[in-house]
């Protein structure tokens, strides 16, 4: 269980009642609601309940991840570029590629593999020709 992921910063005084285990699973199912929200292409819901999670769970790197592809979707990509820093290099790679800086991006999937060399999305994402000329 990734329970070291939640270190809540909330200012909420019931929320300092909870443990570890409850903040995960509050934020979790946060988490899922704005799943559900972003299937249905209500980002905006979906990012309300995305920041709801960061702010029980500020550690886990998926709860970025999600609320930047969010932010991609609203096309505010500059705070998704800040979400994806948090939430790994792909997800910083694809936002940077919205932002097109196809140098800095190509350096976050070159990264990718660096960690993950079988990582399929980081590979097809290098061998585009938009980064013959980055």
């Amino acid at each position: 269980m990734a329970t070291e992921n939640c270190d809540a910063v909330n200012m909420d005084p019931d929320m300092d009642l909870l443990s570890d285990e409850e903040l995960e699973r509050e934020a979790e199912g946060f988490k899922e609601q704005g799943n559900a929200f972003y299937i249905k292409k209500d980002y905006a819901e979906a990012f309300n309940y995305y920041t709801k999670a960061i702010d029980m769970c500020p550690k886990n790197a998926s709860y970025y991840g999600n609320r930047a592809a969010t932010l991609m979707m609203l096309c505010r990509y500059r705070e998704a570029l800040e979400d994806s820093q948090q939430a790994g290099h792909l997800r910083e790679g694809k936002c940077h590629l919205s932002l097109g800086n196809a140098m800095a991006a190509s350096r976050c999937f070159q990264k990718v593999l660096e960690l993950e060399p079988d990582n399929s999305q980081a590979q097809q994402e290098v061998s585009q020709p938009r980064f013959d000329r980055a």
